[in-house]
């Protein structure tokens, strides 16, 4: 009998660790056996704290301290640094308990508090501040509450100090909604701009006269997200250790009218990574393409996670900026230096074929990376055997997985490192939670980027008008990362006039002239047309000229779309510089047209600017006319739809457009003599003019044809054939003879408009 059970548990093992068991990540035709040799593959024993520390190589000069480890810490995902210090955590709890992700939907995560008390660096009270939770995976913190989300939906919960006050408010249903456990929205971040960011995501959301509204965006990343001290978007996916946005949100997005996509975004440097120990416990660890067959150690990012722009000097000042990056299937930190290059934010492995911090155990799991307030850097480590979502978890990977004991222990356990240069002690813990706006302006200058956000954040929330003569004077400061922080302070809190964005333009540095333009956005029009002048006198640069070209595209007006046009002919061809100038044309691209005709070409966007006429035009009912009249008013009427862009100051249906053209349809300039239509659309017409009774005065002229080499005689005669027949109208065709006989007796007007008085 003790033979029987012991033949059965022999062959239970063996149907646990089999490659022939089908698991959900298997591929067809994938041969899954294993080419790294059992013997090299090291054992993956559970390792308390102190024990894991050995098993760390960090970079030369620096050291990695625990902050906090079970029982204070149990599966950390994401975190956030309150105004005292504090640690808000999101515990991912009921992720993978086992090979099968049993129980995976029984809410079971955490949101929890931790404090240093003492100041010794090391956590030592935990406070839960909300439970039964299903996978908790993105944070952001408000002075009255936070917002946070679940595996399916965004909620904003009210909280006094520490404690949870009252239910959770649905603010967004379908935040995370589809997809599994590793693509769905998370992280919550807040942008330079005032706009809350998500990783795996095309949504935003603002707090405006408290409601919550939520934007699109550009759809980034899969795991963590983060941004530099210029509002600059940075993330990733399992596959890409980083990818970088060279412009602020949505300067080049938004504009549906047609299919245009911004390039913004570019990955910095390669995915190639150097772990310490043998990895064959990695997806697709079986292809010799993911685990190298020399070393047998993963070769290129697979599991790449949550990231940060380090802002602070605490590594010393050359490590400023640099991204890290955590990759939890390989064990390690990555680090990368990051630098603006042509158009696109470039980079390199700053510590060339070695990581900034690896592991030799399997159960290190890093997962987040934050730019803390004490000058350091902080690691989330799960501290989870299993890493690996059960969708992909191949026949191959369990055999791994389940041949070292990594399923067990399933929870509990977790760590929370510090990472802070040999020579630099860890700073101070903030004491921001009772200051006044006006107390806070000072920190928007400080050298530690967490400090800069939180004043921002916390100004915006606290502040109100007599909060601008303190920004004003950080604005007009020499301090050039508080003079930023000022600017979109006084955008938050609606205190953002023209004249400040003018006196930021000669500033003289690229990137806050860029920042101001972008900020003045959110103008009111009367505002932005007062900012006209300015803008189109100021001398752009290569970034500066993207919002540049979108700020006068937005304001929309024609001494705005005149400065546009010479923008355009300056800068044009680069990419970013249209696409943005495209979004701030939404739904006016025909006035673009027509006031451009045809002095700024570039086929994108005339493809983009031809899409969208043909989405928002008015079909004109067919006439009951036929043969080369017809054809005329056919080919007349896709000219003024569409090339000639007539229908942007005169409207589909001829009625007309305030303050742009007066209207066609049943006009008597149309209808009327056709030796004065013919001179109007030769050299153009400045109003005021008298329409069929009715005075009208558009602040601008309407531009002539004739000094547009794209439009022919035969083009302008078709034109006016079909706006004298369109609609209404019923008045005889015009030919190509008539046009070119016009041409010629009025070649001495050289397309300077006419005035009502000339041709009366």
């Amino acid at each position: 009998m003790c033979c029987v059970r012991t033949i059965f548990r022999a062959l239970l093992m063996t149907f646990l660790v089999s490659p022939l068991l089908a698991q959900q990540g298997d591929r067809k035709g994938h041969n899954m056996t294993s080419f790294v040799p059992e013997e090299v593959i090291p054992p993956a024993p559970f390792l308390k704290v102190e024990e894991a520390l050995k098993s760390f190589v960090l970079a030369p000069g620096f050291i990695i301290e625990p902050v906090a480890a079970e029982p204070f810490v149990d599966m950390p995902c994401m975190m956030k640094f309150d105004s005292e210090g504090r640690m808000w955590i999101c515990e991912l709890v009921g992720y993978m308990p086992d090979i099968d992700g049993t129980g995976e939907e029984i809410p079971q995560g955490r949101i929890v508090v931790l404090s240093d008390t003492d100041d010794d660096g090391m956590v030592d009270k935990r406070v839960v501040f909300m439970d039964k939770l299903l996978l908790p995976r993105s944070l952001y913190l408000l002075d009255d509450g936070i917002l946070w989300a679940n595996q399916e939906s965004l909620f904003f919960q009210k909280r006094s100090g520490v404690t949870a006050v009252g239910k959770s408010v649905l603010v967004d249903e379908e935040y995370a909604r589809g997809g599994n456990v590793e693509h769905k929205a998370n992280s919550l971040v807040l942008g330079l701009d005032n706009w809350i960011y998500n990783a795996k995501s095309d949504r935003r959301y603002k707090k405006v006269r408290d409601q919550w509204i939520m934007e699109k965006t550009h759809f980034r990343g899969q795991w963590g997200l983060d941004r530099d001290d210029y509002g600059r978007l940075f993330h990733n996916s399992n596959s890409t250790l980083l990818v970088g946005d060279y412009t602020f949100p949505n300067v080049a997005f938004g504009n549906p009218n047609a299919k245009m996509k911004a390039g913004i975004s570019a990955r910095v440097s390669t995915n190639r990574v150097w772990p310490i120990r043998v990895t064959p416990g990695v997806n697709r660890g079986y292809q010799r393409g993911t685990v190298s067959p020399e070393n047998y150690k993963l070769i290129n990012a697979t599991g790449a996670s949550g990231l940060t722009i380090f802002r602070s000097n605490g590594l010393g000042e050359d490590l400023y900026g640099s991204a890290f990056i955590t990759e939890a299937t390989g064990n390690l930190v990555k680090a990368i230096s990051v630098q603006d290059g042509e158009g696109e934010i470039v980079g390199e492995h700053t510590f060339g074929e070695k990581e900034f911090l690896a592991s030799t155990d399997e159960r290190f799991r890093p997962v987040n990376a934050y730019t803390a307030p004490d000058n350091s850097l902080y690691i989330l480590d799960m501290y989870h055997g299993i890493i690996q979502h059960r969708t992909y978890v191949t026949s191959y990977l369990r055999k791994q997985i389940m041949s070292r004991g990594l399923d067990k222990p399933a929870k509990g356990h977790g760590r929370i490192y510090r990472i802070r240069h040999k020579d630099r002690p860890r700073g101070p813990a903030p004491r921001l939670g009772k200051l006044s706006a006006e107390e806070l302006i000072p920190y928007l200058s400080h050298p530690n980027g967490w400090w800069r956000d939180t004043a921002q954040r916390l100004i915006i929330e606290r502040g109100n008008q007599d909060s601008e003569a303190g920004l004003v004077e950080m604005l007009e400061g020499s301090d050039m990362l508080g003079r930023l922080h000022a600017l979109w302070c006084l955008e938050g809190l609606d205190l953002l006039r023209s004249g400040h964005i003018k006196y930021s333009l000669k500033s003289g540095n690229e990137k806050f002239a860029s920042s101001a333009l972008m900020a003045a956005l959110s103008l009111n029009q009367r505002e932005k047309n007062s900012l006209v002048p300015a803008v189109a006198a100021f001398e752009s640069g290569a970034e500066s000229s993207i919002y540049k070209a979108r700020l006068l595209a937005e304001i929309g007006t024609q001494k705005a779309l005149e400065a546009l046009i010479s923008a355009l002919r300056k800068n044009g061809e680069h990419p970013l510089v249209k696409e943005a100038a495209f979004t701030g044309l939404k739904d006016r691209e025909a006035v673009f047209l027509g006031v451009n005709n045809g002095r700024f070409n570039n086929g994108s966007l005339d493809k983009w600017l031809q899409e969208a006429l043909n989405r928002n035009q008015r079909k004109v009912a067919p006439p009951k006319i036929e043969g080369q009249h017809l054809a005329s008013f056919q080919r007349g009427e896709k000219l003024y739809m569409g090339r000639a862009a007539c229908i942007g100051c005169h409207g589909g249906d001829g009625s007309g457009l305030d303050n742009l053209g007066p209207p066609l349809d049943g006009s008597d300039w149309v209808t009327g003599s056709t030796i004065r239509l013919t001179k109007v659309l030769l050299h153009g017409l400045q109003g005021p003019i008298t329409v069929s009774g009715k005075r009208y005065a558009p602040p601008g002229a309407m531009p002539g044809l004739s000094m547009n080499p794209t439009i022919s005689d035969q083009d302008i005669a078709d034109i006016l054939t079909f706006i004298r027949h369109a609609w209404s109208n019923r008045a005889t065709p015009v030919g190509q003879s008539f046009v070119k006989e016009s041409r010629e007796s009025n070649k001495d007007q050289r397309g300077v408009p006419y005035k009502e008085k000339d041709l009366n």
